[in-house]
């Protein structure tokens, strides 16, 4: 079992157990010790495990700022509203639509083979399958391959597009 796995569940079994005052004591001393990280925004009291990008409370990132676009600057204002416009196409018959979507890249074909995590309201929520399939994801799939011809993306590397205001 992976460690993260390990500090995952020693840290649910001794939270389980514990009450208000404990609990705060077992978070903080976590903390410390580098597994765990708080949240930023002064509103949220939520304790994150390491590797978490978002805060599972309130969605903000680690830096304690709510979410943006991540992308990286060498692509083009036009790239990135193209894709945004495709994205809110496909989402707007829906209800409710993510507060924002993270693409991470760990190989395939260029952005369309990315792992694709939806955000909302602080809880994240995998894409199965991502957008890779061109006949019914068409608008996105070729937005996506726009920005990979533009610029191959690295293998970690990660986009987030945000649809609410």
């Amino acid at each position: 079992m992976p460690e993260a796995e390990i500090v995952h569940s020693v840290i649910a079994r001794l939270v389980a157990e514990a009450d208000e005052t404990q609990t705060h004591l077992i978070h903080e001393t976590a903390r410390r010790a580098g597994y765990l990280w708080r949240c930023g925004n002064p509103a949220c009291p939520t304790y994150n495990y390491q590797g978490q990008r978002y805060c599972e409370g309130c969605g903000w990132g680690r830096e304690g700022k709510p979410v943006g676009d991540v992308h990286p600057c060498m692509y083009t204002d036009g790239q990135w509203a193209r894709l945004r416009r495709a994205l809110l196409q496909h989402y707007a018959p829906h209800s409710p639509m993510p507060d924002a979507l993270v693409f991470d890249y760990r190989g395939g074909p260029g952005w369309r083979g990315a792992e694709v995590t939806e955000m909302r309201g602080g809880m994240t929520e995998a894409v199965t399958g991502g957008f890779g399939d061109r006949d019914r994801y068409e608008r996105i799939a070729a937005a996506l391959d726009s920005l990979s011809k533009w610029s191959e993306p690295s293998y970690g590397e990660h986009i987030r597009v945000v649809l609410t205001s």
